[in-house]
């Protein structure tokens, strides 16, 4: 093959630079995004106990209960990343922090992770068109998109995945054609590549399944037509070593194979396997890669599996070659596809395929430059190469560092709408514009007049815009500026900004993501945008809300279906402080202060009422009633706070008097006037 001209190949050079300080700015710049705060729960728990696991699993003694998705992570790369952090010294080997220095740290070993798969994407290009000019347009391609760049920020669950599928395939690729005296390093990168990927996603094992079959299947068709064989022993040494490897850092899950096809029945019915729909991949696909690109993407196909159909059996290395990346793009998304498996937030949980994306790029690329030099318009299809790579960097600087909300022109021209920053790392650049005086919730869920989620059957046919922000983010009540599983408690902490609760009870403010319409109940306050095109996109903004209390009638018990989120309703009336992770039949206080509010009977107007709780509670329990101390009872199973009369709008508030966490679980509710039970 040809070397691709020159200046195409010194545009490649900039852009790869130009994406890699993007990668290690934004890495600096983008906050705490949602799976950050669990994945360092976990990683406590693996130190302390074996299983990376979160709290409520281990607590519960259901360490590899399907809910929980113990099964469906590995401690790999966070051990990685973990020992950056003690190399530079803000954590000790056996201390998980969580300031913002740590997470800037392991957003850097993310990137240093990414920039690894992006050198293997562009070696195994260097391998299959035997020059390094080719390989530097693979690199460029690949964080030419968005979602790759914008990712290798933070996500410390894809990216390694990623990198590790692609020195898999790169260190399969080298063993089709083996090349002397490089044994130790073939076998070297299919070790941490297995182990990179496997142990971070111990689903992917099928992954390993899939290369290996195929390689097999190379080695028998070499042994049929002729030709060189692959090292099918260096592949057998490498996985061997990889297996042995997992098995010691995670004994728990690598030493049973039942829990690793646990691990596939796991993530395969991840949110209890709601199918996302068979057109979600192709629409994804469609809209949020760059449109050039893309259609190089579609000939760099096209053409490798032609090559496969025609090659495999004058030249089976090189049909292996290319089948191995073929499937790295194609056999799990299709898989997913023809399962109609439950994805969402575009095509993150297939990010692995990207890597091999920009190494099809390269190959359609090389071959329309092969037709240009044949009709001599070389440099007309170099220009276009220029601008299919320019282009969708210029967008990039446009949403940085939020790549990762990118979508297509052709996508924008049709002004649908799509969600932005569902990972929440907008928020440190909105904090200059949230107030400190009151609770803070991020991410609140938002529902109907009715209570219906949205998103639910119930809710369909109401628009966006009628919906209700609720005092709770999914499971949880608890302030997001000291929620140590949300965005913003690092960066408050260490900022010193204050806690503050002045607001009326009936009001609140949230941190809305993913440029959901603002909630009727609720008043915009300042806004992260960014560019996108021609349209003005919000990534996360922060509002004023209201809600009055909820009626009090009757016994209210809070529960929830296995599996299931509690009802709004329900959340209604524990606005503060609470979390429904650990009980499908309770609700308990996270922390040294929990609130319930409701409007009284109106018995209670004529009467002193107490508020009977069926609850576990600590003995020294003491409680507020609309800000002034109210009496407590406490006995076993119960608790009693006696309601002044005429209480009508009502919030209570336990606190503990030695100033402990509460240890407070709350069953059910209700209001009995005083003296009866």
């Amino acid at each position: 093959m040809a070397a691709p001209p020159r200046f195409l190949v010194w545009v490649s050079v900039g852009l790869v630079v130009a994406g890699t300080v993007m990668a290690v700015v934004g890495a600096l710049r983008t906050g705490v995004s949602w799976d950050e705060p669990f994945h360092v729960m976990r990683l406590r728990n693996f130190f302390e106990h074996g299983w990376f696991s979160v709290d409520w699993s281990t607590e519960t003694g259901g360490s590899t209960a399907g809910d929980n998705n113990t099964l469906v992570y590995g401690p790999v790369a966070m051990l990685l990343l973990h020992g950056l952090c003690v190399l530079v010294g803000v954590d000790g080997w056996h201390t998980v922090s969580t300031t913002p220095t740590a997470y800037d740290v392991r957003h850097l070993g993310v990137v240093l992770i990414g920039l690894a798969g992006t050198a293997a994407a562009a070696g195994i290009t260097r391998v299959l068109l035997g020059s390094w000019r080719w390989a530097v347009l693979t690199a460029a391609a690949l964080l030419a998109l968005p979602m790759w760049t914008g990712h290798l920020m933070f996500n410390v669950k894809d990216v390694p995945v990623a990198t590790g599928y692609t020195l898999m395939t790169l260190a399969l690729v080298a063993m089709v054609s083996p090349a002397p005296g490089r044994q130790l390093l073939r076998v070297a990168g299919l070790v941490a590549g297995i182990t990179l990927m496997v142990g971070t996603r111990p689903a992917m094992a099928s992954a390993v399944l899939v290369a290996v079959a195929l390689l097999v299947g190379g080695a028998l068709l070499a042994r049929s037509h002729g030709g060189q064989r692959p090292a099918t022993g260096e592949a057998v040494a490498g996985a061997t070593m990889a297996g042995a490897l997992l098995a010691v850092v995670y004994p728990h899950v690598f030493l049973h194979p039942l829990l690793l096809l646990g691990s596939v029945r796991q993530s395969a019915s991840f949110r209890d396997n709601d199918a996302s729909g068979y057109t979600y991949v192709p629409f994804h696909l469609a809209t949020q890669f760059p449109l050039l690109l893309q259609a190089l993407f579609v000939v760099g196909l096209w053409s490798a599996v032609t090559v496969i159909a025609r090659s495999r059996r004058v030249d089976p290395a090189r049909a292996t070659r290319l089948a191995l990346v073929v499937a790295q793009v194609t056999v799990l998304p299709l898989v997913a596809v023809a399962k109609n498996s439950d994805l969402y937030n575009g095509l993150r949980q297939l990010l692995f395929a990207s890597p091999a994306w920009a190494v099809l790029v390269t190959i359609g690329l090389a071959h329309l430059l092969a037709w240009g030099a044949l009709r001599r318009r070389t440099g007309l299809v170099g220009g276009l190469a220029a601008v299919a790579l320019l282009v969708p960097m210029a967008d990039q600087a446009t949403l940085f560092p939020y790549q990762y909300s990118y979508f297509n022109v052709a996508f924008d021209a049709t002004g649908g709408h799509a969600q932005t920053d569902y990972w929440r790392t907008s928020v440190p650049e909105l904090l200059p514009g949230i107030p400190t005086d009151g609770q803070l919730v991020c991410g609140p869920t938002r529902s109907t007049q009715l209570g219906a989620p949205a998103g639910s059957p119930g809710a369909r046919g109401v628009g966006a815009e009628a919906m209700l922000a609720g005092r709770y983010s999914s499971d949880s009540s608890v302030d997001c500026r000291t929620d140590p599983l949300g965005p913003l408690a690092p960066v408050w902490r260490a900022d010193g900004l204050p806690v503050d609760d002045l607001l009326p009870h009936d009001e609140f403010y949230v941190v809305i993501d993913r440029d959901h319409p603002l909630p009727r109940n609720c008043a915009e306050i300042a806004a992260v945008t960014r560019h996108r095109h021609w349209r003005t996109v919000a990534m996360t903004y922060v509002a004023r809300c209201r809600l009055a209390p909820q009626p009090l009638v009757g016994t209210v018990a809070f529960t929830h279906a296995d599996g299931e989120n509690m009802l709004p309703r329900l959340w209604a009336y524990a606005p503060e402080g609470w979390v429904m992770r650990e009980s499908a039949t309770a609700i308990d206080a996270a922390a040294d202060a929990a609130s319930l509010t409701f409007r009284a009977p109106s018995a209670c107007a004529e009467t002193a009422c107490a508020l009977v709780l069926d609850a576990d509670a600590p003995a020294d329990l003491g409680a507020a009633v609309n800000d002034m101390p109210a009496a407590v009872d406490v006995d076993r199973g119960g608790v009693s706070v006696v309601l002044p009369s005429g209480t009508a709008d009502t919030w209570v508030t336990f606190t503990s008097t030695s100033g402990a966490p509460l240890g407070l679980r709350v069953r059910s509710m209700r209001a009995v006037p005083s003296g009866t039970g």
